[in-house]
């Protein structure tokens, strides 16, 4: 791919400190591979989505799942942003927050002598990475595409020293070493395993750059929801449009399964859903009545004033700008 490998000759032709090597995307590189975000962005160049909407994804019912789905590929056709099989620290805490990368490759000797040459005596790779991250931020490491053996980004000191930096956890597409310490400190993480040594022969080549973690391409500024399942990406101009969905769809969901409880099988599955509406408008009426006052109770904006609309499973009949649950292109 030619965006990331485009950064390593930089690494080899640069007499600049490892600071200047390694910025990753330049700041108007940043901005291009990411212009479909308009709002404000980090120094760096990074899309910077509201904190508000952060804490929405935090304090509403938003999963990985409700994220991937919705809007984020009926209305802008991104199919292939979750991620799951993870090992999972303190998984009763929903992660959100932005994404900053980092990237790994297997080592070769005269790469990495100029990339880690100046400072080999003063520290350790992933702990300027660490150095680099803000509050909000989830750090992203590709380990040489998933490698778990000889794969680690750290450990329990580093993984509080990060926690202390950014409140968030963060993933790792590679391993980590004391597990049990970083759950003991209520730091939730990602990886794919546990390795007792240290990162091995890896060579950081790319910092706030694209990586791929599994099926999905990830992108510096993405926000990430992370849950008991997996992990979903969110390109930043898709965020408020997903929160909006999920708020509304964990509601219709919520209805849905009190409805079934309470009147004991009353109603057969396909009385409660509907392509286009329900059978029963009666029924409808009632589920789009529960959302509604539920939005009200919790102080958030009706269905009527949300951007973009998608399938709800017949609670709201289809009909008026919204748009229909599948592509039309």
């Amino acid at each position: 791919m030619t965006i990331r490998i485009a950064l390593i000759p930089v690494l080899l032709l640069s007499a600049l400190p490892i600071w200047a090597q390694l910025d990753g995307f330049s700041k108007q590189q940043l901005i291009k591979y990411t212009s479909q975000w308009t709002g404000p962005r980090f120094e760096d160049g990074r899309p910077k989505v509201a904190t508000e909407l952060l804490n929405r994804l935090k304090d509403g019912d938003t999963t990985s799942a409700y994220a991937a789905w919705g809007p984020l590929r009926t209305q802008y056709g991104y199919l292939h942003q979750w991620e799951g099989n993870w090992l999972i620290t303190n998984p009763a805490k929903r992660l959100v927050g932005r994404v900053f990368t980092c990237q790994y490759m297997p080592g070769r000797p005269e790469m990495a002598n100029i990339i880690e040459g100046e400072h080999i005596t003063e520290t350790g790779h992933n702990e300027r990475v660490i150095d680099m991250l803000q509050d909000g931020d989830v750090v992203v490491a590709d380990m040489a595409g998933g490698r778990v053996e000889e794969g680690i980004f750290l450990g329990d000191n580093l993984a509080v020293g990060l926690n202390q930096r950014t409140h968030v956890g963060f993933i790792i597409n590679g391993s980590i070493r004391d597990k049990d310490g970083i759950e003991s400190r209520g730091i939730t993480s990602y990886s794919k395993g546990t390795w007792p040594g240290i990162y091995g022969d890896l060579m950081l080549t790319g910092i706030n750059v694209p990586v791929r973690i599994g099926n999905v391409t990830v992108m510096p500024g993405d926000v990430v929801v992370g849950d008991t399942e997996g992990v979903t990406f969110l390109p930043p101009q898709t965020v408020s449009d997903v929160v909006d969905y999920a708020e509304v769809i964990g509601l219709v969901d919520e209805w849905r399964q009190e409805k079934f409880i309470a009147t004991q099988g009353k109603y057969k599955p396909s009385e409660l859903y509907g392509r286009t509406g329900m059978r029963d408008l009666a029924l409808q009426k009632e589920c789009e009545q529960y959302v509604m006052e539920k939005l009200t109770e919790k102080g958030l904006k009706p269905v009527t004033e949300r951007k973009t609309w998608h399938d709800s499973g017949g609670c709201f009949p289809r009909q008026g700008p919204f748009p229909l649950p599948f592509p039309t292109r």
